[in-house]
């Protein structure tokens, strides 16, 4: 039984290969590619994707390569669909405190429309998309959620999903529901191999017990934050400022018994609050839910937060004592 799992997203949660295929002879369109049939797709498509294209459009700017695969996907007709069996799967995991991540090259932007059009998004607990290198990255991943490599696998579809896995010395798992055969996965030796995440959560019901929790992660608490800022629906709402309450909670990238007394490990605190109540002053905003989302994104993208939520206390309604909204990014 694992404590931790790494998810891929295309072909192993979501079934977005007629759409990617789509995307792909569009792109290959723009340089006089001929189109690939969904088999000579399946057969020839590996990642890093910057290495397929390499191959097949040498004369190609990567940034330009992106652009044209983004207009595809921004433009396409087809649907993506979830996975049989990978909905059941993550609540499964979610019922047994297994904690829960993606790893994917797939555009940022074009995993959180489909993870938020197929409700899959609120599973995990950290996303890292947009990943060209999964080999590479994965240790990254593994460093700052502090995961023990012992507790942990990395689900995927693709030789290059075992490929990191075995890079980071954990488990490898396939699935046979994208886009590798079972003849090209086994060339990456997975330690396990499934049809579909179905047969994998079996095989878990049948080990035995579920694995201790996993203790919480190290955070920060900033408690009672109170902000003056122009926000409400109605224009003479937001003609005078008015008083919020913020509650954040952070975590750090670095647990606190590796800090060792370096400030630079941890979140300045100080400087975070004084950032947010700037950030909330810099313009009107009309819905709380916005500005709830900015501030803790704020957390994330400016001050390395690893997690955040914010809890935004708003005193508009008679007779309650708040109204609030709480975001996690």
């Amino acid at each position: 039984m694992f404590k931790n799992l790494l998810f891929d997203w295309s072909g192993t949660l979501c079934d977005d290969l007629a759409l990617t295929l789509e995307a792909t002879n569009y792109v290959l369109a723009q340089y006089d590619r001929p189109a690939l049939t969904r088999e000579q797709f399946r057969d020839e498509f590996q990642l890093p994707y910057p290495d397929y294209y390499a191959h097949k459009t040498p004369e190609a700017r990567l940034v330009d390569l992106e652009k044209h695969y983004r207009h595809a996907f921004d433009h396409a007709v087809t649907q993506v669909t979830i996975i049989p069996h990978a909905k059941a799967f993550l609540e499964f995991c979610r019922s047994r405190g297994i904690r829960c991540f993606i790893l994917t090259s797939m555009d940022p932007r074009a995993f959180d429309e489909q993870a938020r059009f197929l409700g899959l998004k609120d599973y995990f607990e950290h996303i890292h998309s947009g990943v060209r290198n999964k080999e590479e990255y994965i240790y990254t991943l593994l460093r700052q959620h502090n995961l023990n490599p012992a507790d942990t696998a990395f689900i995927g579809d693709m030789q290059h999903d075992i490929n990191a896995a075995h890079c980071a010395g954990i488990i490898g798992i396939g699935v046979l529901t994208g886009y590798n055969n079972a003849a090209q996965l086994s060339v990456s030796n997975p330690d396990l191999t499934v049809p579909h995440l179905g047969a994998l959560q079996s095989l878990m019901e049948r080990s035995g017990s579920a694995p201790a929790a996993t203790p919480m992660a190290d955070t920060i608490h900033i408690n009672g934050l109170e902000i003056e800022c122009r926000i409400g629906v109605p224009e003479e709402e937001r003609a005078a400022p008015q008083r919020l309450v913020a509650n954040v909670s952070l975590t750090p990238a670095a647990t606190f018994s590796s800090m060792g007394e370096a400030l630079e490990r941890t979140i300045d605190y100080d400087a975070l609050a004084r950032h947010l109540i700037a950030l909330a002053q810099e313009q009107p905003t009309v819905l709380l839910e916005t500005l709830c989302h900015r501030l803790a994104t704020a957390c994330v993208q400016d001050f390395g937060a690893t997690t955040a939520t914010v809890e935004l206390h708003k005193f508009i309604l008679p007779f309650t004592s708040s109204v609030s909204v709480r975001c996690t990014v």
